[in-house]
């Protein structure tokens, strides 16, 4: 019954990959999950599909292996026809391919609310930056998350990361874990890697530096994310050990999304430059925005995570 539960919940979660937010965000490959048998939408056909290949009738280069697991559950059977089944009857409203916002202290008193009436569905909040130091904590953080938990809006969070050693590193997801406890984000934990004081340090040093709070936050039980820019992780974070290994959050604020590593799992789009729609939001102001890939709720709950 809990398995049935947590696919039901599941199917609350996925399956606003629309053409209509695909229209809006301006991407062509938002049906990363769902998206079988690759028309670029998700209808009964992708149950089909999934169906015919389960049957055998089909063969791996005959659907689109990668986008058939909408259950998560690390294969593809018959969950996932249900998944689609559920998303096509209205009954599951995943969180990919909706829009979010990011937040931290510079937005000042921010109406959740106004950002989800506007139409997006999930913040990503900055809880610190730095050092495990009480003066280096975010003094909205925790207002924040409660206006998104009372507007029933998924949240996750993000440390601003100015670590220069392995040391350093640790000290910053010690960081993040104290403010967390006691809290349930429904989306990533987050190392925003952007301080531009760091580009003295060397590519390994930098990669290491990430690796180091990303497992520490793993093997804390959390769900790890990447944040870099397009050119750092072009240039400067560009290892398979950690690309391929992380989740990533890419910024770049453009028309489309340039990047293509399978571990795309949010695109900031927008923030004080926006190509795609106002760089605003009534009410609220001047606000980044991103676009998000995955079924994070849905991922993070099953798996555990986030003290789930």
């Amino acid at each position: 019954m809990k398995r049935i539960l947590s696919f039901l919940l599941a199917a609350v979660i996925l399956c606003t990959m629309s053409a209509q937010l695909a229209a809006a965000v301006g991407m062509e490959d938002i049906y990363r999950i769902g998206d079988v048998n690759r028309d670029k939408k998700i209808d009964i056909n992708d149950g089909t599909t999934i169906q015919m290949y389960l049957a055998e009738k089909l063969t791996d280069s005959d659907l689109a292996l990668d986008k058939a697991d909408i259950s998560y559950d690390n294969g593809v059977d018959i969950c996932d026809v249900t998944m689609i089944q559920l998303i096509l009857a209205g009954k599951y409203v995943p969180l990919a391919g909706r829009k979010g916002v990011d937040i931290s202290y510079h937005n000042g008193e921010i109406d959740i609310r106004k950002i989800k009436d506007a139409g997006y569905d999930f913040a990503m909040i900055r809880c610190g930056y730095g050092d495990d130091m009480t003066s280096q904590d975010d003094s909205r953080f925790a207002s924040n998350v409660q206006k998104c938990e009372d507007a029933g809006m998924p949240w996750g969070t993000y440390i601003y990361s100015y670590a220069a050693t392995l040391d350093q590193a640790k000290s910053e997801a010690a960081h993040v874990i104290r403010l967390l406890n006691g809290k349930k984000p429904t989306l990533p934990v987050v190392l925003d890697m952007e301080e531009e004081s760091n580009n003295q340090l060397s590519n390994a040093a930098l990669v290491n530096i990430c690796k180091t709070f990303l497992s520490t936050i793993s093997e804390a039980g959390y769900y790890p994310m990447l944040y870099a820019n397009l050119k750092w992780i072009n240039n400067k974070l560009n290892d398979s050990t950690l690309l391929d290994n992380y989740d990533i959050w890419l910024a770049q604020w453009n028309d489309e999304c340039e990047y293509n590593g399978q571990t795309l799992g949010i695109w900031q789009y927008g923030g004080e430059t926006n190509y795609l729609e106002s760089n605003s939001i009534d009410g609220v102001g001047v606000i980044d925005k991103n676009f998000c890939y995955k079924d994070y709720p849905l991922i993070i709950k099953n798996g555990h995570y986030n003290n789930w």
